[in-house]
């Protein structure tokens, strides 16, 4: 295979692809990648320059072994999704190093072209989706630089616009036929749906919760789910998304720590459903959840699984069948008002809700002392007692924090008679446990409180930071009751959610400055956040999540019954037909050859000189036409020779840095001057030339 050199502009093109690829990919990828970026593309750059040279055999054998060997280290041994994108990017990094042809710089466009793909699974938003496209044109550009091979390097500039052109120009004129296979092409499912196991550390909500945990996730503002409403919506306050029930307690080094029991562990599945409640407003809403690497689901109070593959527990949570390791979309119907166990509750569940330890907190216990024996006296109820523990929340000097003091040996009791100032988990764990000292089955809820919606769109959106912890209580005849004991000390909590609750202080969202919600005070920053939100929003319901069914109901919708179908057979049929047109066409048709000025000048020539018959011989080259012509017409030997020199000169010369625009005015010339010969021979008479026919034929 004959090597091509790489064109000058072509590297410019590649290093500057290599660098787009990356810069998403690093984002999700170990640090050290980044210097080896910056050695790669920078020795490279100074090949170019002339400055440096190419590695050697055994500093590239070096160099692989030392990279796998950093892959191996920072995956900890362990093979992922990042592991794997971590040793393609450095392959690609290091072809990119000895670029020295055509077909290296095919197989850089190729690795780029898979490292653009790989992008997609560790983001899929709408940003993304756009910036790729401006790698793609990129690469694109790069490929046609590949081709640049016949024009000079000193118009590199040149060659650099017109690439960049020309691959703007296939990329707008593929657009049509991406949006037309997008539509009608059969859905399958994308790269990023496979199940990747990914090494990264997933933000979110724990099994097991001490308090000060949900704490950590107000530095956070990753997105953890997105809902909308199809009817009515239920006001802020209802916002309760239920995701863990924690009724199982233990200490840990003196610390509470809350966990689930796993007596809720059958699940019943879709179609087995809740039947409707008639005496409690209904609410039907869809939910386009993030990746969490973890089987539960989000949803309001009295929840019920609405498609396949969800189920329910007993203890009023959803669940999917597997883990969350991509988005997921699903619908959901609650009734927030429901009474949940009204009829009572089996043994080993009443059990499992009074569990507490036997010792520690004692100021805790004799709290609890003192309130069952004023209860006595007054006769007081469990909802009674339950009252009188949240009004003494309320009244006692208690504060909302994200920075509570470490509490460790009796941490309830420090709490609540000492620091007095804590998070959510604070007030629901020690509440929880109150309440099963006094003999009333409790439980923790941990979710998310709250969200933000969308004035324009009217989805809501939920991130980390508005994780939290509250209470469910079971009264009597009422069954499981939702209490918030955190809405005691700090309402505004409940009722503007976290960010505006804490919006004087310095806490919500610490050390994440860059975060543009944390600078939603300025009106036009937020404004465009709203839109950039709506934006990613219809993203992902219209086209991430444009799977088979949606793409029937859509063509049924738009064409009638069986659109799909037959559009399939139209677009094969239409591939065959203009395949074999095409192929005919190729078989059956002589290519034509454009001629060139100085050939069509030489055809001009022939014709003029006719009535000397002198025209050129069809196997006759230059150089015998040029001697043919000086012997039949001696008078001008000299001028035809210097003609015909100058154009086998033209023709099979090497370039010699000879510019393209030059080589053009040369042909023109050439030109003109080969015209203006053939019409002095052809004046001349026929007679003057009889002796040198006749000496040429005597040679």
């Amino acid at each position: 295979m004959k090597l091509i050199n790489l064109p000058r502009s072509a590297l410019i093109w590649l290093l500057v692809a290599i660098t787009s690829v990356y810069i998403p990919l690093q984002m999700q990828l170990p640090a050290w990648l980044s210097l080896v970026f910056i050695i790669v593309v920078g020795w490279r750059w100074m090949i170019h320059l002339g400055r440096w040279s190419y590695p050697s055999s055994f500093a590239k054998v070096f160099v692989v072994v030392l990279a796998i060997v950093a892959v191996i280290a920072s995956a900890e041994g362990r093979f992922h999704l990042e592991s794997a994108a971590s040793f393609i990017l450095v392959a690609s990094l290091l072809k990119v190093l000895e670029i020295k042809n055509q077909r290296d710089g095919y197989t850089v466009i190729f690795l780029g072209l898979f490292l653009l793909a790989v992008t997609f699974l560790f983001e899929q938003g709408i940003l993304t989706a756009i910036y790729s496209l401006v790698v793609v044109w990129v690469l694109l550009a790069a490929l046609v630089g590949l081709h640049q091979t016949h024009v000079s390097g000193q118009h590199a500039r040149q060659n650099i616009k017109q690439a960049g052109k020309t691959s703007g120009q296939v990329l707008l004129l593929s657009l049509p036929i991406m949006l037309i296979l997008f539509f009608l092409f059969p859905r399958l499912g994308p790269l990023w749906s496979l199940n990747l196991q990914s090494g990264k550390a997933r933000t979110g909500l724990s099994e097991y919760m001490s308090p000060g945990d949900i704490a950590e996730l107000s530095n956070s503002d990753e997105l953890v789910f997105r809902v909308e409403f199809s009817g009515d919506m239920p006001t802020p306050d209802k916002w309760y998304w239920r995701g863990l029930v924690l009724d199982s307690y233990h200490e840990v080094g003196g610390v509470s720590r809350w966990s689930q029991s796993g007596i809720f562990d059958q699940i019943d599945w879709y179609p087995s459903r809740r039947a409707r409640q008639e005496s409690s407003a209904e609410y039907d809403y869809t939910i386009i959840q993030e990746a969490s690497d973890n089987k539960w689901l989000f949803g309001l109070r009295g929840v019920a699984a609405m498609e396949v593959g969800i189920g329910i527990k007993g203890n009023d949570l959803i669940v999917s069948k597997t883990e969350l390791n991509q988005r997921k979309e699903y619908k959901v119907r609650s009734w927030p008002e429901m009474n949940i166990a009204k009829q009572g509750l089996r043994p080993f569940v009443r059990q499992q809700s009074l569990q507490v330890s036997k010792v520690g907190n004692p100021k805790t216990r004799q709290l609890v002392q003192q309130i069952v024996q004023q209860s006595t006296i007054d006769q007081s109820t469990d909802e009674q007692r339950m009252e009188a523990m949240l009004h003494y929340f309320n009244q006692q000097n208690f504060s909302y924090t994200l920075k509570p003091n470490q509490m460790r040996n009796n941490d309830i009791d420090k709490f609540l008679f000492e620091n007095r100032a804590g998070f959510c988990a604070h007030y629901s764990s020690s509440f929880v446990f109150i309440m099963r000292l006094m003999g009333i089955p409790a439980r923790v809820v941990a979710g998310y409180q709250g969200g933000e919606l969308n004035p324009d769109s009217g989805h809501i959106t939920v991130r980390q930071y508005d994780a939290h912890a509250w209470v469910e209580v079971w009264l009597e005849n009422q069954g499981w009751v939702s209490v918030d004991p955190t809405a005691q000390v700090a309402p505004n909590r409940i009722s503007l959610g976290l960010r505006q609750a804490l919006a004087e202080g310095e806490e919500f969202l610490a050390g994440n400055n860059f975060s543009l919600i944390k600078l939603s005070h300025l009106a036009w920053l937020n404004g465009f956040r709203f839109q950039l939100d709506q934006l990613n929003y219809y993203w992902h319901q219209r086209v991430l999540n444009f799977n088979k069914n949606r793409q029937g109901s859509l063509l049924k919708e738009w064409f009638g019954n069986g659109f799909l179908k037959k559009s399939l057979y139209a677009l094969a049929t239409l591939f065959c037909l203009l395949f074999f047109s095409m192929a005919s066409m190729l078989l059956w048709r002589k290519p034509v050859a454009r001629a060139t000025l100085l050939g069509r000048t030489l055809v001009s020539f022939d014709k003029k000189i006719r009535r000397h018959q002198m025209q050129r011989k069809e196997s006759e080259g230059l150089g015998d036409y040029s001697e043919r012509l000086q012997l039949h017409f001696p008078q001008h030997a000299l001028s035809i020779k210097r003609l015909f020199d100058q154009l086998q000169n033209f023709y099979f010369a090497k370039p010699m840095g000879r510019q393209f625009d030059a080589k053009a005015a040369d042909e023109k010339q050439l030109a003109k001057n080969l015209l203006k010969m053939a019409r002095k021979l052809s004046t001349l008479p026929a007679a003057k030339t009889a002796l040198a026919d006749d000496v040429g034929k005597t040679d």
